[in-house]
């Protein structure tokens, strides 16, 4: 028999779910600062650079959701059936 506890299936989908909500907020709101901050200092007060960086950082949050829930779309990267043990 194996050592390892068996995780369902529901707890590794709600774990993807759970990092891939928080990368979506701490992305966006980084790219968000990031306009506000480029807004303020370097192009005086305009609104379109809040808008790129918003959608840059919510574009990487998307990216790293795909390869989270879809590894097999990351080149390189194989997956591989586990063979069931014989006893």
């Amino acid at each position: 028999m194996s050592s390892k506890p068996r995780i369902a299936s529901e707890d590794i989908l709600a774990q993807k779910w759970d990092q891939t909500i928080s990368n979506f907020v701490v992305k966006t709101g980084i790219g968000f600062s990031v306009g506000i901050v480029a807004s303020a200092l370097l192009f005086k007060k305009r609104t379109w650079p809040i808008a790129i960086a918003t959608g840059w950082g919510f574009g990487v949050a998307y990216a790293d959701a795909q390869k989270l829930f879809h590894p097999h779309y990351v080149p390189g990267v194989t997956i591989e059936k586990q063979k069931p043990s014989v006893q």
